[in-house]
């Protein structure tokens, strides 16, 4: 293929600094899929250790799981719908080079020491900015149909988040929708997002990424970002050698915290009949060490957290200076694990048009047009 750019994975940045990530905006979505401006969908973290003690069904409800489609899931309307609604506030057009969400950079981040999935992006350069987004077909066309019992441990980190938050700050939850939690319908449709300005080295990066819940509340006049808590699940760890294995997930989950700014992890670790047996917390600024100081994994390519920083430097330094500020063409950038490579290349016209046609809201173009011309 002509015009093919690759990017080495053994490229590094000289530099890890990254900025403070600070959240601009958050919005949500419904259960109904819609979506609104606003934390009407924000949870709070309630699972006290008498809870843990009642052995937890984690897998209770799963044939009423309701489901977010997945055509639907991952599109740019709320996030940029956010972002419209942010400037018109501001009255000011925000600064970045990269605009994206947090779980494609999060792929991008962890590509030196996770490379078994193919990653399939489209890249359009508009008005300033490079929008980043999955290719759902490329994706669909990659991926195998979970079986059950997968299907079935994926719903059990949606039970957990379900069992262990209430929908507001406890002194307004009634008793009733406490003891109910367990009853509760699970799905993956409601969503609150935040929206953070951050970067790393000279290129600047606004990240739209889901918040599980907050620990304690949400400020009105800071950035909430320290307030902010990561949920997930894992299968208990009986023998040393669970411990790698385990590592694994443990640096994908600080990928993701660390790009968004959420400084708490917590961890519900179930057993083979997806029963919660145990919860811990980590520090998000904790887990690099933790990852360097396993007595358990001796292989010497262990899992480095700077170094997978560097490479996230130099790689969206590169994606920076390779797109074309053309805005009439778009980019598939492109991740093969077989051949173990990462390509960049333009799109032929007729993809390229439908990708252009589809990938941001109509309203945030022509809002952005709008000022372009009266500027």
């Amino acid at each position: 293929m002509s015009g093919v750019k690759l990017f080495p994975l053994n490229s590094r940045a000289d530099t890890t600094a990254l900025r403070q990530p600070k959240e601009l905006y958050c919005f949500s979505r419904t259960f109904d899929g819609e979506y609104v401006n606003g934390d009407v969908c924000l949870s709070y973290y309630f699972l006290p250790d008498s809870d843990v003690d009642t052995n937890i069904d984690l897998g209770a409800g799963f044939g009423k799981f309701k489901k977010m489609d997945d055509d639907k899931d991952g599109v740019f309307d709320g996030f940029i719908g956010g972002l419209e609604d942010y400037e018109r506030r501001t009255g000011s057009k925000v600064k970045a080079d990269i605009i994206t969400f947090r779980g494609i950079m999060t792929q991008l981040l962890i590509l030196p020491y996770e490379q078994r999935n193919h990653i399939d992006l489209n890249v359009i350069y508009f008005d300033g900015h490079i929008f980043i987004q999955q290719d759902k077909k490329a994706k669909k066309l990659h991926e195998r149909a979970p079986s059950v019992e997968q299907q079935r441990l994926m719903y059990s980190g949606y039970k957990f988040e379900s069992v262990a938050t209430v929908p507001k700050p406890l002194n307004e939850v009634s008793r009733a929708t406490i003891e109910k939690r367990s009853k509760k319908i699970v799905n993956n449709v409601e969503q609150y997002c935040s929206v953070v300005r951050t970067g790393i080295g000279k290129t600047r990066i606004v990240l739209g990424g889901e918040v599980d819940c907050v620990w304690d509340y949400k400020p009105v006049d800071s950035n909430p970002l320290p307030h902010y808590v990561e949920l997930k699940t894992s299968s208990q760890i009986s023998e040393p050698g669970q411990s790698v294995t385990f590592e694994k997930k443990l640096f994908k989950t600080w990928a993701q915290c660390f790009l968004l700014g959420i400084t708490r992890v917590i961890y519900g670790f179930r057993d083979q009949n997806l029963t919660l047996r145990a919860v811990e917390e980590y520090k998000t600024e904790e887990i690099p060490v933790l990852l360097k100081s396993n007595p358990v994994n001796t292989n010497p390519r262990k899992i480095n957290c700077v170094d997978a920083l560097k490479w996230y430097g130099a790689l969206v330094e590169c994606i920076k200076a390779e797109i074309p500020r053309d805005e009439s063409k778009s980019w598939r950038l492109t991740f093969d694990p077989q051949n173990k490579t990462l390509s960049l290349y333009e799109l032929p016209p007729d993809i390229s048009a439908e990708v252009l046609s589809t990938l941001l809201p109509e309203s945030f173009k022509q809002w952005r047009l709008q000022s372009r011309s009266s500027s």
